[in-house]
């Protein structure tokens, strides 16, 4: 990274400082839903800013971004999903809380057309979150993509939720997430029905532009 980078990385992009001011800009937020994790960003996730949730697959990384869209369309939001590998069940995101009335199910046909609809979701604005899904996609986002990403979620004000492997976004994310593992709590035993209570995540707050990283959150989900 060359030092001119790295120097606007601290500082932020355009629209975290304001040169020649002395107070710092506020950021509006976007609830998660989860205490724990609202209490770590210092209000939910950042508006108009990219932020990247990351892990592999069968982390948790996906149930946990459904929690989150699912509290953004009770509190009234409307959401997109850019579902890349068409993987999105209406009846589990149903069933996860999620209202499908608020939601703009996307199905494109690869990376390249995805990264297009997300910038055309930020362009139309009246999003409060669009959750970009690239599941195990093998095509990354290509570098150009990401500032043309950070420019349209800065200017919609919304916030762009990435769904992947691991993160690539480097320095265009506002906020990088990463799930290192899930845990199903079971309720019943011997001649009782068998059911899910609960899923237990574990998620590291390993990038933050606008607050405090290296945090490491537990976060406990009921079951459906």
């Amino acid at each position: 990274m060359s030092a001119a980078a790295a120097l606007l990385d601290r500082l932020g992009r355009p629209g975290d400082v304001r040169l020649g001011t002395a107070e710092a800009q506020t950021i509006p937020r976007l609830s998660t839903g989860l205490v724990a994790l609202d209490r770590a960003l210092g209000g939910g996730l950042p508006r108009g800013r990219i932020i990247e949730l990351a892990g592999r697959r069968s982390t948790g990384r996906t149930g946990l971004a459904c929690a989150i869209a699912a509290h953004a369309t009770q509190a009234g939001e409307t959401i997109a999903w850019i579902d890349v590998e068409d993987a999105l069940e209406a009846e589990t995101v149903a069933a996860a809380g999620v209202v499908l009335a608020r939601l703009l199910w996307v199905r494109p046909r690869g990376v390249c057309d995805a990264l297009r609809a997300a910038e055309i979701l930020l362009g139309a604005s009246g999003f409060g979150l669009v959750a970009l899904d690239v599941g195990d996609a093998r095509s990354p986002c290509p570098p150009p993509g990401w500032p043309r990403l950070a420019r349209a979620a800065e200017r919609s004000g919304t916030a762009l939720l990435v769904i992947e492997p691991q993160r690539q976004a480097g320095t265009f994310a506002a906020l990088g997430l990463e799930v290192t593992g899930r845990r199903a709590y079971w309720s019943g035993g011997p001649g009782r029905l068998v059911v899910l209570d609960g899923v237990e995540s574990r998620v590291m707050v390993v990038r933050n532009r606008i607050g405090r990283p290296g945090q490491s959150l537990v976060l406990r989900q009921a079951g459906g």
